[in-house]
This record gives C-alpha cells, sequence and structure tokens, in this order.
C-alpha cells in the first residue's frame, strides 16, 4: 500500500513549548463537557460491550460479510448517531461511517477504529458480555480493544459540535468489523469509498506509533497418533490459549497422576487430572493474553505438549513425535524453537504464538501468529517454519502476510503528534513501535495514536498514574485478548481531550500544505 503523508513543514507557532492561553481554555470547556455526559458514555459503552461482536465470515449474508454479530452492532452504532442528529454511511456491512458536521472544506480527517472483538476464551471471573461499570472501569469484552476509543472518536464529534468548534476539514469516524481477522473490512473501504486525506487510527496507545511489525498466519499440518488427534484448543491465532486439554483413552486417573508427578513442580501446578469416559481427562491452564505481547502469557498448547511428551503417556511413536514437535515449536513465544528468532533495534523481537490447534486429516493442524520486526523477511521466515516441520512431515501453508508498517520518526506527522501529546500529556516520551496490528496497515494516509496509555510507556500523565487496574479481578486478568477485559474511563477521558487539541492542529496544518 502506497503511503502518501503530508511533507510540509510544522510552523512552530502550532507547537509552543506549552499550550497557549485559547487551548487551556478549550481544554476546561472540554472537561467539562465530558464530565457533564460522563454517565452517558459510560452507558453507551456498556450497551456496545453487551454486543458478542466476533467477525465469522463462514455466517455471512448479503450486506453482512463478518455474520449476523458485526451486523448488529453495526446497526446499534448507526442508530445511535443517528439519534444524536449525526449523517451516517454503510458500506457493504464491511464497515460504516459517522459524519461530523460539514465545514466549508470537502476534504476530511479520519477517526479510524473497530467494533469486532475477538471470542471471550475462557478463565474469566465475570460474564464477558454482561458488561457493567464499577470503581471507574467499565469490564467486558471489547471493552478496552475496541469499544471504549470507538465511543471517544463518537463523542468527539459530539463534542465539537456542541462547542462550536469548527475546522476547515470534516471530520469522518469510520468504524470496521473485521480488524481482528485479517482487516478486509477498511481494505474493502479504502478501494470503494473516499479515503480521508489523513486518519488517526484510534486502536493503540500514547504516544506515536511510528512502525508496527510484520504479520505472517501461517498453518502447520502433521501426523498424530490415535490419542493426539482429538486436540483442541484455542479460540483466535491472535490470542495466546488459555487452556489445552485431551482425553487419554484407555487410561485411569491414578495412571496419568503417577506419570505426571515427574514433571516440574511448576507445570504439574498447572494440571488437573479427572475421570472420563473411556480414559482420562488431562487439563492445563496456561495465561491468555494478546499474541503480540507474550509477556506475562503462558500458552496452554505448549505446556499441555511439553506434559505429554515429558511424562511417557504416549505409548504410540506418531503421538510422542506429534507431542515433541509441538512443545519444540513452541518452546519460547520468541521464535526459538522454529529458528524464526530475530531482532532489531526500532521493532524489536520477533513474536510467534500457537493460538488454535485442531484436528486435520489423520493428524492436527496448528496456527501459527508470527509479528516480525522490520528488519526480518517473511519468505525467511517461512523456510525455517518448513524446515521445522519436516522432521514430522508437516505441511507449512500461508494464510496471509501483511508488511510492516514503517513511518519516518522525524516527519512533520510524527513530530507534531508527538510534541502534542508530551505538552498535553506533560511526559518526555519518544515515538514507538509494537508488534500489535492495527487499521494502519491497510487505510492508507493513516498513523497509530492513542488513545491508550498502555503496557507502561505512560504511566503517569499530567502527574496522574494511568496504570490503575480493578482490585477484584486476578492480577493475571484484565488485558486486551484476555479475560476480564477492562477499560478506564478516566483514561479515555484523557485520551478525549488530547485528541480534541491534536485535530485542530492537525486541521491548521492541513491547511498549509
Amino acid at each position: 500500500m502506497e503511503r502518501q503523508y503530508p511533507a510540509h513543514p510544522v510552523p512552530a507557532d502550532l507547537v509552543p513549548a506549552a499550550p497557549t492561553a485559547a487551548e487551556l481554555a478549550l481544554l476546561a470547556q472540554l472537561d467539562a463537557w465530558f464530565a457533564a455526559h460522563r454517565d452517558e458514555f459510560i452507558a453507551d459503552l456498556i450497551d456496545w460491550v453487551t454486543y458478542p461482536s466476533v467477525s465469522d465470515d463462514t455466517q455471512a449474508a448479503p450486506g453482512a460479510p463478518f455474520g449476523p454479530d458485526v451486523a448488529a452492532v453495526f446497526e446499534r452504532v448507526l442508530a445511535r448517531a443517528a439519534e444524536l442528529g449525526f449523517q451516517t454511511e454503510t458500506h457493504d456491512g464491511y464497515a460504516i461511517s459517522v459524519l461530523g458536521d460539514p465545514p466549508s472544506g470537502a476534504e476530511e480527517i479520519g477517526l479510524a477504529s473497530h467494533l469486532d472483538v475477538v471470542p471471550a476464551g475462557e478463565n474469566w471471573t465475570i460474564a464477558p458480555y454482561e458488561a457493567f461499570y464499577r470503581d471507574g472501569f467499565v469490564l467486558g469484552r471489547g471493552a478496552s480493544d475496541n469499544k471504549g476509543p470507538a465511543l471517544v472518536d463518537l463523542y468527539l464529534l459530539r463534542a465539537f459540535r456542541d462547542l462550536g468548534i469548527n475546522l476547515q476539514h470534516r471530520l469522518r469516524v469510520i468504524y470496521g468489523g473485521a480488524e481482528e481477522v485479517g482487516m478486509a473490512d477498511l481494505e474493502h473501504y479504502a478501494a470503494h469509498y473516499p479515503v480521508p486525506r489523513l486518519s488517526i487510527i484510534s486502536d493503540g496507545g500514547f504516544p506515536v506509533n511510528f512502525a508496527q511489525k510484520g504479520n505472517l498466519i501461517a498453518t502447520i499440518d502433521f501426523a498424530a497418533g490415535p490419542q493426539l488427534r482429538g486436540l483442541k484448543a484455542g479460540v483466535a491465532v491472535n490470542a495466546v490459549p488459555a487452556t489445552a486439554g485431551l482425553v487419554l483413552a484407555g487410561l485411569d486417573p491414578v495412571t496419568v497422576l503417577a506419570a505426571t508427578d515427574r514433571l516440574p513442580a511448576d507445570l504439574r501446578s498447572r494440571l488437573s487430572v479427572t475421570a472420563a469416559t473411556g480414559g482420562t481427562h488431562l487439563l492445563v491452564r496456561g495465561q491468555s493474553g494478546h499474541a503480540a505481547f507474550p509477556e506475562n502469557t503462558l500458552n496452554a498448547i505448549t505446556l499441555l505438549a511439553r506434559a505429554l511428551a515429558d511424562s511417557g503417556l504416549l505409548d504410540d511413536p506418531a503421538d510422542q513425535a506429534a507431542a515433541v514437535f509441538l512443545a519444540q515449536v513452541l518452546d519460547t513465544p520468541w521464535g526459538d524453537g522454529t529458528g524464526t528468532a530475530i531482532a532489531d533495534d526500532e521493532t524489536g523481537r520477533l513474536t510467534q504464538n500457537g493460538g488454535i490447534i485442531a484436528p486435520y486429516g489423520d493428524g492436527l493442524r496448528l496456527h501459527i501468529d508470527i509479528r516480525y520486526p522490520v528488519a526480518a523477511d517473511h519468505e525467511t521466515l517461512l523456510s525455517a517454519l518448513t524446515r521445522a516441520a519436516s522432521g514430522v512431515g508437516g505441511q507449512v501453508q500461508t494464510v496471509r502476510h501483511a508488511f510492516p508498517v514503517y513511518i519516518e520518526r522525524e516527519s512533520p506527522l510524527v513530530s507534531l503528534l508527538q510534541s502534542t501529546f508530551n505538552t498535553f500529556a506533560e511526559v518526555d516520551s519518544v515515538p514507538f513501535s509494537m508488534g500489535g496490528g492495527t487499521h494502519a496497515r491497510v487505510l492508507p494516509n493513516s498513523i497509530t495514536f492513542g488513545p491508550g496509555f498502555g503496557r507502561d510507556r505512560v504511566p503517569v500523565v499530567n502527574g496522574v498514574r494511568t496504570d490503575s487496574r480493578p482490585d477484584f479481578i486476578p492480577p493475571e486478568n484484565g488485558f486486551p485478548h484476555g479475560p476480564d477485559e477492562f477499560v478506564s474511563i478516566d483514561n479515555l477521558w484523557r485520551g478525549f481531550r488530547i485528541y480534541a487539541i491534536t485535530l485542530i492542529r492537525l486541521d491548521k496544518w492541513l491547511q498549509h500544505g
């Protein structure tokens, strides 16, 4: 995809070292407006999160290419925008738009995000789609990824209209419905509908995201014996599996427990053994999370493979070979087991997640999500996967691939956004790269910028910590793509106010080019 970002300089008076008096006065108005609408914002977010909007093209229908659940949340959001008096557009069921009040000019600034979510998965302590508000947080699948940020975009349109903030560019909020499963949503939009002159992707964290790793989704088909052929685990290739289990036919619980006693204590602590019809059920509990951020996660497929490979429970040589292969391939989330490990200074280490495994033919199919640094080449990675799979006769296939995103750190656009964020957050942060992928991969002239403060990059804003979390969920829960997902309303408000100033500055800068 060709990227054509504005290259003209940013006037010095547009990015002063401190907020201007006019900007401070406007922030006071914005803060008062958000406070007056806070309860309504929370109610809207709870409403949106109750929709289990998992994209599923196997249930596609005319006008609903991603299935009925995405279509339902689109319908609800369109209705809410219409209730608020905004013009809306539908884009063949792939995406929807909400338009700000038109200025005199025809060019647009976009705010793009998504309303689809990953499947709920396991290990929740709350009902994933019975969203609720407590202690400053909204909890439920999609609260932070990405319905909270998506709602910020709509409320910006409201605030600008209510406060009489007039721009020379029209604001267009674009909501996709398949960001989590390949981004065909905004690929379709970009191919068939007008693309804004510049868009902010509101599906990330502050400060400015200047680079995203490439993304390679692949499958490995390999042989297995009679025991492992029934193995099925994982809910999404881009989520670390929380649990993995298997019925060991013909084995009683006493035998299985005796065999697992030889395993390391930390692995044994994650196993549960129960009687099952015709055998014994062996279950492993890992720790789920986003595939692009595997720190503090534990892949349950990996743990189960290790337990089976090292316990001596598998008599069939094909089963044993399959378990050893799985344990090796998924040995670390950094690609060490497949020979794909690589890193660079700009984008860090490659990550590799075995997200789904399921029966396939006479064996198994493993779905792998690789996020690779800018310095790597996806063809080389495929060759390494093929070599790793050859020992068990495995076949590797590419499901989809996205090249890395890279925007020059010193470009005028990055500099404007970074300076604005640092000034109004009262921090001294720098642009960052990440393994997570956003619609910046497919929407021309777009850049990911907030509205979150995630993963310890900006733990303090305006002297206040942004890393608070609910004290009523387990410490390992609460992350995007994991159980007990939550979002801080105060953090969304902080993102809202920074976005407002940023849009005003972007509007002025684009008038110079």
